[in-house]
């Protein structure tokens, strides 16, 4: 079997199974990857990061389309 862990917006991660069901979620991705190495006995495949938006001021996200 493998895992994966998903990195949410606030700051918690989330252990989720090959077949997409969330097995814990944890408060950092630190404790998440310990977790899968300790109970799953394998590293995780692929950390995936989620970013809102919308939590971001419009300043925030009229920079990222400026040239330098």
């Amino acid at each position: 079997m493998q895992y994966s862990i998903s990195e949410w917006d606030d700051g918690s991660a989330s252990l989720i199974a090959e077949d997409g069901y969330v097995l814990a979620t944890f408060d950092n991705t630190d404790e998440a990857i310990l977790a899968c190495i300790k109970d799953c006995r394998v590293a995780p495949l692929f950390i995936e990061q989620h970013h809102s938006y919308l939590a971001a001021s419009p300043m925030d996200w009229e920079s990222q389309y400026l040239a330098a």
